[in-house]
């Protein structure tokens, strides 16, 4: 049953660390990549089937377990960031989770999405990523949308209305309350 139980795992491993590669890859050389659940989903069992894999190769040491070993220590360093806490540890929490946390959704509306990136804890105020569904599974990134000086989108007045050649958002900020803007996006 346990060498069983060590197959499945394996072949679970291999194959969500081998769909987050080829997403990662995808993602740097297009604008689509999987739905930012779906890759979360596939980054978090991808480390949740190496950290139990660790488990299963630590007795002889060997290079495998040495592969494994690094989702032992990312385990390790999070639980000793999250107890100790202070700005060295921030620092090193920002670090491990980083290729794991997805993009915090702020607002989607007719398949457009609006997040907040994730870059650590001491970002910066007021970047947006703006991504439209694809095919279910899918999305289309049309880039960062930095609002450096403007503060942070009133995401209750916040309108978005999409044709085939554009994306039109017409937005509040919270220091320009009176003030409507908008931002177009070329297809």
């Amino acid at each position: 049953m346990k060498k069983r139980l060590q197959k499945i795992l394996i072949r679970i491993h291999l194959t969500t660390l081998t769909v987050a590669i080829l997403n990662a890859l995808i993602k740097s050389l297009t604008v689509y990549g999987l739905e930012g659940n779906m890759e979360f989903g596939v980054k978090i069992l991808t480390v949740i089937s190496g950290l139990i894999l660790f488990f299963f190769y630590l007795k002889p040491f060997n290079k495998i377990n040495f592969y494994f070993s690094i989702y032992a220590t990312i385990a390790g360093l999070l639980i000793i960031g999250l107890i100790f806490r202070g700005i060295f540890w921030a620092f090193v929490l920002s670090l491990v989770l980083f290729p794991l946390i997805p993009d915090d959704k702020e607002f989607e509306e007719n398949g457009i999405i609006l997040s907040t990136p994730f870059q650590g804890f001491m970002a910066p105020c007021c970047s947006y990523q703006i991504k439209e569904r694809q095919l279910l599974i899918f999305e289309k990134d049309y880039g960062k949308w930095e609002l450096e000086g403007e503060g942070p989108i009133d995401f209750e007045k916040l309108k978005i209305n999409s044709n085939d050649k554009e994306i039109v958002i017409t937005y509040l900020t919270d220091f320009d309350e009176r003030i409507m803007k908008e931002k177009i996006i070329k297809r």
